[in-house]
């Protein structure tokens, strides 16, 4: 897909960020360039405001930044509105209970979503194309070992074609304890991977054994090692999943002090409620859940 067709893309569907990095891209400007042409129009708008802009970090939402945008998409010679169109309505501040999940925005599942969008664009895709599979089912199984190292994550997940052809399967995982391998991969195998050091993200295609005719539903089973000692997993699940279960075994040396589940809306939820999990006699807790909210599902342990 070339640079033109990814920006007219991200236009039509988003998100903001990787449209506006697009289109600043596809300008040719530098952001010292576009600040200064926004300047003369007396528009002061800083270089940080810019870079976060376009890196998903923040976004317009004051008026004045509102209508430096409007100046910034005729600098850019985008439509009127090209860009503005893709915010949707405010950020709501404090507790946020989120829309239908596949509207989730990637700044709302993601604390650092710039690099997710960087991964996404060397693989030349975006966030519309990993939405043609949704999850359906999914079923979690963890297990740390007598180091207190977290050695697998096996995914077991029934998805459903959105659109005809869909013959491949994204996966993004973020790690600040360095970058995972997929293994033992069962209805698929490896494709490309990419990594963004800076936010710790790793983006994973999983190539099916054929292509799926819309409406389609597909199991696959692969499992992530991310071999250092994690202390919990993350899930982010959207409206389309109806069961969805998670485990995590500990080997008999290395049992937690405590284990915990937890729930976001967004990563912008603040004060969420831990809720204790028991551990079973063969070392294991689990949380099962059908029909679960869309957000952000976390299990995690203490050692101390």
């Amino acid at each position: 897909m070339t640079d033109q067709a990814r920006l007219r893309e991200a236009l039509a569907t988003g998100p903001f960020s990787l449209a506006l990095r697009l289109a600043l891209r596809a300008s040719g400007l530098s952001l010292d360039r576009v600040q200064y042409r926004l300047r003369e129009r007396d528009v002061p708008i800083s270089k940080t405001a810019l870079s976060n802009w376009q890196s998903g970090r923040t976004r317009p939402e004051r008026p004045e930044s509102l209508r430096a945008l409007a100046v910034l998409e005729d600098v850019l010679g985008l439509p009127e509105a090209a860009l503005s169109a893709l915010l949707g309505p405010p950020r709501p501040r404090g507790r946020w209970l989120t829309r239908a999940p596949n509207d989730m925005r990637a700044d709302q599942a993601w604390a650092r979503p710039d690099g997710l969008l960087r991964t996404l664009d060397s693989l030349g895709t975006t966030l519309s194309a990993v939405d043609r599979l949704s999850k359906v089912a999914l079923q979690i199984t963890g297990d740390v070992g007598p180091d207190r190292v977290l050695r697998r994550i096996e995914h077991l997940v029934v998805l459903r074609a959105e659109h005809e052809g869909v013959d491949r399967y994204t996966v993004a995982y973020r790690s600040d304890l360095g970058p995972p391998e997929i293994t033992e991969t069962m209805g698929c195998r490896p494709g490309r991977r990419r990594g963004d050091r800076e936010t710790g993200f790793s983006t994973f295609e999983l190539l099916l054994d054929r292509g799926l005719a819309a409406g389609e539903l597909v199991t696959l089973r692969y499992t992530i090692t991310p071999g250092s000692p994690e202390v919990y997993h993350s899930q982010r699940l959207g409206a389309s999943t109806r069961v969805f279960g998670v485990q995590v075994q500990f080997h008999a040396e290395a049992l937690p002090v405590r284990v915990y589940r937890r729930f976001q809306s967004s990563v912008s939820e603040t004060g969420s409620a831990e809720v204790d999990v028991r551990l079973g006699t063969t070392r294991t807790a689990q949380y099962a859940a059908t029909d679960p909210p869309p957000g952000i599902y976390r299990i995690g342990w203490d050692w101390d």
